[in-house]
């Protein structure tokens, strides 16, 4: 899971104004990806989670909309999903 705001940030601050608003808006736009809601009470189970599992609360996040769309998988380097009941794909 990305968040948003951390994506537009980075390429802002890196490449410019003008190719992160591009970015944002091709990625808003595109066929193939899903922009998911997050209410207070899911930040709130993910703050149990991630103390729990000793991961970030945004790892927490992801893991339980894994879960809520019936996901088992996940392409990441992120070390963390190694203490979550997924399969992690590095290759």
């Amino acid at each position: 899971m990305v968040h948003l705001s951390e994506v537009a940030n980075i390429l802002e601050a890196k490449l410019g104004l003008s190719i992160a608003l591009d970015f944002l808006e091709e990625l808003l736009t595109a066929e193939n990806v899903v922009v998911l809601p997050v209410s207070t009470e899911e930040y709130l189970r993910s703050l149990i989670v991630a103390r729990e599992r000793g991961i970030s609360v945004n790892d927490a996040l992801a893991y339980l909309k894994m879960r809520k769309l019936g996901i088992k998988e996940v392409y990441t380097f992120d070390k963390h999903f190694f203490n979550l009941d997924v399969r992690v794909l590095t290759e």
